[in-house]
């Protein structure tokens, strides 16, 4: 109030506190337009599409580098000016390419709900095929490469739509490996653990936990996770990798009902190998051994999650890296779980302290 007084020649009238708040709103309005038109043109075309489970499939292609958890805002020029003039984040659900030769593409997962959700939605149903200019602002946010690279074992925990920012940090993990696994191979002879990190995998395991009470999200997801390492092969990659779902409300239901109609001994705690069947253009294989990991019924259990992974690290004297997507339960659940690893070192254990990160539910 004092500061508006003094900078408005000592008089308080609405119109001074107009043009105050426009002074500082507009520059903050215009640059970021100024920024993406430089920077990423007005060429941008997003092509819209709708997955198996009803996610809303956006890809742009991409002239800048991005980091695993970064987030952009979108603004959409094709539906009007209203639309137009608002920006709306999405977080990033692909990694950057290795190389200049592979194609460089931004693919965002929403699932819509209502308003302009809801447009896109609709967009795609019936006009999938007509791409829709956009402007790019971004990336901001992600998560801290160093951190991300020195961890040693990686625990990955999503809710509902966190289904899609789950693959970023599954894709880095399978292409560490996979390029450890080809420096090996050239070499000639293995790399052992003691090894410097420069000559073997940056991670030594990956556990994805997803919690979900949609079906089709739970088929959505394990296809996707299988179609996706199985881009690469690499030597113990099936074994290092973990992927847990679990069905909560509507799809535990559904699950126990069609276990129960072929064994009625089935138990609600009882769990089930993922068996997914993928059409390649070679024809359909199976990609069980790409996701190994099991289906349970109910809610996890993050705590005792986090402390398994803890205690597993702490004794091959490795780091833990935890990273989680979800709504505000989920995430003060693992906040907690964290914090009570981490207090542990001010007791004398040899833990080495779990490293967090959080992503906020809305924006995934």
């Amino acid at each position: 109030m004092v500061t508006f007084f003094w900078h408005c020649d000592h008089t308080l009238t609405s119109w001074h506190y107009f043009v105050a708040t426009a002074a500082v709103y507009v520059p903050c309005f215009v640059y970021p337009w100024l920024r993406s038109v430089f920077e990423y043109k007005w060429t941008q075309k997003a092509h819209i599409s709708v997955e198996d489970n009803g996610f809303t499939r956006i890809t742009i292609p991409a002239t800048f580098h991005w980091t695993q958890g970064q987030h952009c805002f979108l603004r959409f020029t094709g539906f009007g000016i209203l639309p137009a003039l608002s920006a709306h984040p999405f977080t990033i659900c692909s990694s950057p390419p290795r190389s200049r030769d592979e194609p460089s593409q931004l693919v965002f997962y929403i699932r819509h709900q209502g308003g302009f959700t809801a447009k896109l939605y609709q967009h795609a149903l019936l006009k999938s095929d007509v791409p829709i200019p956009v402007v790019v602002d971004g990336p901001y946010g992600g998560v801290n490469p160093s951190r991300l690279w020195d961890a040693d074992r990686l625990l990955v925990i999503a809710g509902g739509s966190g289904a899609g920012w789950c693959l970023p940090f599954i894709e880095h993990f399978a292409r560490s490996v996979s390029t450890a696994s080809d420096e090996e191979q050239a070499n000639g002879e293995p790399v052992e653990k003691s090894a410097p990190r420069s000559l073997r995998s940056r991670h030594t395991s990956l556990r994805v936990v997803l919690a979900t009470r949609d079906t089709t999200s739970r088929l959505w997801f394990e296809r996707t996770v299988a179609e996706l390492l199985a881009k690469f092969a690499a030597a113990g990659l099936s074994s290092a990798v973990r992927v847990q779902v679990y069905l909560t409300g509507e799809a535990a239901e559904v699950a126990n009902l069609s276990t129960n109609a072929t064994d009625p001994a089935h138990s609600a705690a009882s769990t089930s190998s993922n068996e997914i069947i993928i059409e390649t253009a070679k024809g359909v294989e199976s990609a069980a051994a790409a996701v190994p990991g099991k289906e349970f019924e109910g809610r996890p259990q993050l705590p005792e999650i986090v402390q398994e992974e803890a205690a597993q690290a702490a004794e091959a004297e490795e780091s833990l890296s935890v990273y989680v997507c979800g709504p505000d339960t989920m995430q003060n659940d693992v906040r907690n779980a964290v914090a009570a690893e981490n207090l542990k070192i001010l007791g004398g254990s040899e833990s080495g302290g779990v490293y967090l990160h959080s992503e906020h539910f809305s924006w995934a």
